[in-house]
């Protein structure tokens, strides 16, 4: 079992030198870096308890007492790095570590700096005797901290799937999905570990196979964690009518409400001339063909701020970005399959011309938009001839 630790350790420090080295690193790149890196001295502290090398070399033990209580902090923010518009490093994030820092402090001057056997019949003691105020504080941040940062991230994440829905038009390799599925795994993580501490496990497994269990989902965690976030690209970059024939649109439950722009200083006049250009760019220029289309490409085009753009999307027609062009791609779809000119072209041919960018997002929204699949539309609209 050791030497799985010993190869996730491995593969964290890997992860974390091919995040470094990568080309264009953004900020979410180095916290991802740092964080990979973190986790592979977490990991390698829990080789050398696990394997007795603490124990043989004292200065090594206790080194890693207070990492629990970091984990989490990196997380989340290497999330807000991730979801913030600007894709930077604030440094009120620092804060999160403050809890570390205090304990990282508190042991230094307590423990760290003893000597070899000092360091051995500290140990030992605490192992026999009932913690003091302040080691029963840090084991308390190191069982409860991690888990309300999972929850904490969760719903960062499902505030950015709705943020992204008013910036762009497609949710492919920006919704973060993958990084809901790893902060879940870690929150599974770290469910174990609060099993573990109330004793469920205690009947079944040793104090010794307890904490394996629990560096062994870390170690899985590794995996995806770098996998993934070596692929994810930079979500946000930072910056120095043919009316009469417009998408019908009604507004929507769960849409955005207009009460958020009451301080914009957008007239009802300005709003409507806005939604005019606007409907008329979709109409006559078809932009919505372009996969990649965002609200900030759309209103470079109209020389419209982003912000009073969106408050005409969800202001004045009552959807969000992603709605309306979708809407426009399912129409142009819709239109391309009746039209005899493109019957050599396959379904998903079309699907990508009219700038869906897979078959599960254009099945998804498709379906969504008209209450059928594609291939029962085309049975239904397109008898055969």
């Amino acid at each position: 079992m050791e030497v799985i630790f010993l190869f996730g350790t491995v593969q964290a420090f890997f992860l974390s030198f091919l995040v470094f080295t990568k080309k264009n690193k953004s900020t979410a790149d180095y916290v991802l870096g740092a964080w990979m890196a973190f986790i592979g001295l977490h990991l390698l502290d829990f080789y050398f308890h696990s394997t007795g090398l603490a124990f043989q070399y004292p200065h090594l033990l206790g080194l890693g007492v207070s990492f629990p209580m970091l984990e989490g902090p990196f997380m989340f923010v290497y999330i807000l790095v991730m979801i913030n518009k600007t894709g930077r490093l604030k440094p009120a994030y620092l804060l999160h570590a403050l809890p570390f820092l205090f304990f990282t402090v508190y042991l230094a001057w307590d423990f760290y700096f003893l000597n070899a056997s000092e360091k051995l019949a500290y140990y030992r003691a605490q192992q026999n005797i009932n913690f003091g105020p302040i080691l029963r504080a840090l084991s308390f941040g190191n069982v409860f901290l991690g888990p309300a940062y999972v929850v904490w991230s969760l719903f960062k994440l499902r505030k950015h799937s709705k943020n992204i829905s008013e910036q762009f038009s497609y949710t492919e390799q920006i919704n973060l999905n993958w990084l809901k599925y790893v902060v879940a795994g870690l929150g599974f993580v770290w469910i174990t570990v609060l099993i573990t501490k109330i004793g469920i496990f205690s009947p079944f497994l040793t104090f010794d196979w307890e904490n394996r269990l629990i560096y062994l989902s870390v170690t899985i965690a590794v995996f995806f964690l770098g996998f993934f976030g070596l692929k994810q690209q930079t979500i946000y970059i930072n910056e120095p009518g043919r009316v009469g024939n417009r998408v019908a649109l009604t507004k929507q439950n769960g849409e955005i409400p207009a009460e958020r722009y009451k301080k914009s200083g957008l007239s009802e006049q300005n709003a409507k001339e806005y939604l005019y250009r606007l409907l008329q760019f979709l109409d006559e220029e078809k932009p919505y063909l372009n996969g990649k289309l965002s609200l900030k490409d759309v209103a470079a085009q109209l020389s419209i701020s982003i912000n009073h753009l969106s408050q005409v999307i969800n202001g004045q027609l009552g959807v969000s970005f992603f709605n309306l062009i979708n809407k426009y791609r399912v129409d142009e779809v819709k239109s391309r399959i009746t039209n005899p000119e493109y019957r050599q072209l396959t379904l998903l041919a079309i699907a990508y011309d009219c700038g869906f960018n897979s078959k599960s997002s254009f099945n998804n929204i498709f379906k969504k938009a008209t209450g059928l699949t594609p291939s029962q539309f085309i049975k239904e609209k397109c008898p055969i001839q």
